[in-house]
């Protein structure tokens, strides 16, 4: 695929993906969950009188991002906030493991939305597993960055007996570890998460893709810090919370944009379809095979049918596919089963679903009593009732006689 054509298609998705809402929903999630985690750190540190290294991480994150003002203000909110919630101890801890489980539970639905793929199709057991082993490496990844940005620290070098006297040494670890620990955690979420395979040179060009993403994110905010300092003294902590908010929401932008890199650079869809589009009578013979397929799989009993089994049943292109999907919901032949669109029911009873009514909703009616005053209704109903061979050696300069 040229790298027009897969620009053009990746923006394709990522607009009919509406990525932008779903990073949204991600934030609420994040929200939810950041207090009980950043407590749990702070317990867990503390029993290594790692606090310090901490705090000073988060402050030199923050301020390098939002200022020295807006920065200095928010871990001051964050450390109040998660010690208060330290007091809860094991609810606190219960707490912690809830909303980081919905956290992840919805990085996965989301992930699994944008491969097409349906989450539900794991085991308890796999998925409780997958879910606990997310925990802990994010857990770890998490506590590296920390551990790198403040490799220097007293307290880092004391424990692990380092002394580095490279000056490269030092700037790479400090500067660009920071980010490999980033693209890792990204390249990490796009071979768990989706339930369906992943090649790892695809989620390798994803996950840098986004932490790139993530660099130029953070140097945006950076660069803005004027306009942001003028923000927090004018609304104080008003500001400080509106711009995590945005900082968090566009994070999540960039990550999403290299799910859908990564996904677009694996499957390369819509190449066929962005060159011609398709015919009416292809329309009517996809959409009957979806209805066949779904139908029989709902009459043998197995129930949902999941959208990576058409796909893999019938070899339909992606968007086409989603197209009839939706053209078939639309007309209440199919109902979803989930929210994101990834499995499917029968919408009525298959005996009431009349072949000609879906024959009509997918190929498009055409109503006969109406006054056929235009050559194109005629030819229309032409090809309606009697096929689309009777029209011959048929030429438009034929057709300007008739007017």
């Amino acid at each position: 695929m040229k790298i027009k054509e897969f620009v053009q298609v990746l923006l394709t998705k990522f607009t009919k993906d509406r990525v932008t809402i779903l990073a949204s929903g991600i934030v609420y999630n994040t929200l939810i969950a950041i207090i009980p985690l950043l407590s749990f750190f702070v317990t867990f540190l503390a029993l290594f009188n790692a606090l310090q290294p901490f705090y000073s991480s988060l402050t030199s994150l923050f301020t390098s991002v939002f200022g020295v003002s807006a920065g200095s203000e928010l871990v001051e909110m964050i450390s109040h906030y998660s010690t208060n919630a330290r007091s809860l101890g094991a609810v606190g801890l219960i707490s912690f493991g809830i909303t980081s489980v919905l956290l992840i539970n919805k990085i996965w639905s989301v992930v699994n939305h944008i491969y097409r793929s349906s989450g539900k199709t794991r085991g308890v057991m796999r998925q409780t597993v997958g879910f606990v082993t997310t925990l802990i490496l994010g857990v770890i990844l998490i506590a590296a960055y920390i551990s790198v940005k403040s490799l220097f620290s007293n307290w880092v070098l004391h424990i692990l007996e380092w002394e580095i006297y490279s000056v490269i040494v030092k700037i790479v670890v400090k500067f660009i570890a920071p980010w490999v620990i980033a693209w890792l955690f990204v390249f990490i979420t796009l071979m768990i998460a989706p339930n369906s395979k992943v090649y790892a040179k695809s989620a390798t060009i994803g996950a840098l893709v986004a932490t790139i993403g993530m660099y130029f994110i953070n140097l945006i905010f950076s660069s803005l810090v004027n306009v942001l300092f003028g923000l927090s003294v004018i609304y104080g902590s008003f500001a400080v919370v509106f711009l995590f908010l945005l900082w968090i929401y566009s994070i999540w932008l960039v990550i999403l944009l290299g799910v859908e890199v990564s996904y677009v650079h694996q499957y390369q869809p819509d190449k066929t379809s962005i060159s011609h589009p398709i015919s009416p009578a292809e329309q009517m013979a996809n959409g009957i095979n979806v209805m066949m397929v779904i139908g029989a799989h709902f009459k043998d009993g197995h129930g949902e049918t999941k959208v990576k089994e058409i796909s893999e049943r019938l070899l339909m292109n992606e968007e086409q596919l989603f197209e009839i999907l939706e053209l078939l919901q639309r007309k209440n032949y199919i109902i979803a089963t989930n929210t994101i669109g990834t499995a499917f029911i029968p919408g009525q009873p298959l005996e009431n679903l009349k072949v000609v009514d879906l024959a009509e909703s997918l190929f498009g009616k055409v109503y006969l009593e109406q006054n056929l005053d235009t050559i194109g209704d005629s030819l229309s109903s032409q090809i309606h009732m009697k096929g689309i061979k009777t029209l011959g050696n048929l030429s438009v300069a034929h057709l300007l006689e008739r007017v």
